[in-house]
């Protein structure tokens, strides 16, 4: 098998690894077995978080300095010691230094694995072909994740509920990929810059318009993609009162494994979907639905506090979490695509790691205001405050956008 050949397929094996989270939709139930109360359950998620913050960056630079071979390794020996932790010290200690290792490992992720992608095709004077290839890929992470988490479902039903069973299985799996990096490539010849040098690329890059821009789309769409899957568990308990399955456990596993399986083959069209629809009409339309879905789940939600909600209502309402996977299966391909084909490998997998900085950091300040909004308005306000106010920014947003910029053509290095 020729080297390319073999190196994508191993790409794609780490792609169906990447994020196989069996334990993930019985975390919550896991450390509430273990005396963990909802306060306690929020701080541990907080650290992961910070963590994830704190590491973003410097991780990103490690990987331009180094290579990201190395970080497709470190990544998921992070993931797995992270879950291991939370495994063998069940105690609220244990459980924050399980979510910091974690969050740690998540940033290791984030840049590194497409950084390579393009790099491996680039070199070989095949980068036009990146978009199919990280579509692909993006469908076989979403594929993998959906596929553990319904594993994950079935251990924990056959083992009578006992979830430290999925942490196992999900350790299992996370160190599966770290062996398969081990196996790639080293990555083509990349120049050791000085630090003088580095930050000189880093702030030319910076300085580009489209990334700036890019920055602000960016804040807009991750937001309405993340502040929805955060509210998945509390919509489904809501929604139990009109819907009683909708509280079964199982069945919340089925809910979450269908869907990355439903983004998995949007993701893998992406490269059709580019060539009839172009990439303008896409960026439009990603936020778009994002908005419109959390303005019908708002009405769902409104319906249901007046008394006049239904169990097909509470099911409508469920749809919306399909729906909001048509973004979710397009947009990492998308982004990844813009930042790679204008710049070069020397900042590539720093600029994306201070892209997703802002956007986690800007998250964060968002999450805590909609979240409050709901304590005091309720979950109908609160879905209605994200689905108009997304719509808003990403109309201000895509009006702000530099003349020319997602034309569709091919030739995207300009700019």
């Amino acid at each position: 098998m020729p080297d390319l050949e073999r190196q994508l397929r191993l790409l794609r094996a780490f792609a169906l690894l990447n994020y196989p989270f069996a334990c993930v939709p019985f975390l919550f139930l896991y450390f509430q077995q273990h005396g963990l109360d909802a306060q306690g359950y929020g701080e541990v998620i907080a650290a992961y978080y910070v963590a994830m913050f704190v590491c973003e960056v410097p991780t990103g630079m490690l990987a331009d300095r180094f290579g990201p071979k190395y970080m497709l390794v470190t990544g998921p020996l992070l993931l797995t010691a992270g879950f291991a932790t939370l495994l063998a010290v069940p105690t609220y200690g244990g459980f924050l230094g399980g979510e910091v290792l974690l969050g740690m490992g998540h940033a290791v992720l984030s840049g590194p694995p497409a950084t390579l992608l393009f790099e491996t095709l680039r070199a070989q004077g095949k980068g036009l072909d990146y978009l199919r290839q990280e579509s692909r890929n993006s469908a076989l992470r979403l594929f993998g994740t959906g596929s553990a988490f319904l594993l994950g479902g079935l251990v924990a039903h056959a083992a009578g509920n006992a979830y430290e069973r999925t942490i196992a299985l999900t350790c299992t799996l996370t160190f599966a990929a770290a062996v398969v990096a081990t196996r790639l490539a080293t990555p083509p010849h990349r120049p050791r810059l000085s630090r003088a040098a580095f930050l000189g690329h880093l702030g030319a890059a910076l300085a580009k318009r489209p990334l700036r821009w890019l920055l602000l789309y960016w804040v807009v769409l991750f937001t309405l993609l993340r502040f929805p899957f955060h509210e998945y568990q509390p919509y489904l308990a809501a929604a139990s009162e009109q819907e009683p399955l909708l509280g079964n456990a199982l069945l919340v596993g089925g809910v979450f494994a269908l869907l990355n399986l439903v983004a998995a083959p949007l993701s893998a069209a992406l490269p059709w979907l580019v060539a009839r629809l172009g990439r303008r009409l896409l960026f439009w339309v990603m936020p778009v639905v994002l908005g419109l879905s959390l303005l019908l789940m708002a009405g769902e939600r409104h319906l249901a506090a007046s008394g006049d909600g239904t169990r097909w209502l509470a099911w409508l309402g469920v749809l919306m979490f399909f729906v909001q996977q048509v973004p979710f299966g397009l947009h990492w391909a998308l982004l990844y695509e813009f930042v790679n084909h204008r710049l070069g490998s020397e900042v590539r997998t720093t600029v994306l790691s201070i892209l997703s900085l802002g956007c986690r950091l800007c998250y964060a300040g968002f999450n805590v205001l909609l979240f409050s909004w709901q304590q005091h308005r309720g979950m109908a306000a609160a879905l209605a405050v994200a689905g108009l106010g997304g719509l808003f920014a990403t109309v201000l947003v895509m009006l702000l956008r530099p003349r020319g910029l997602l034309t569709g053509s091919e030739r995207l290095d300009d700019g």
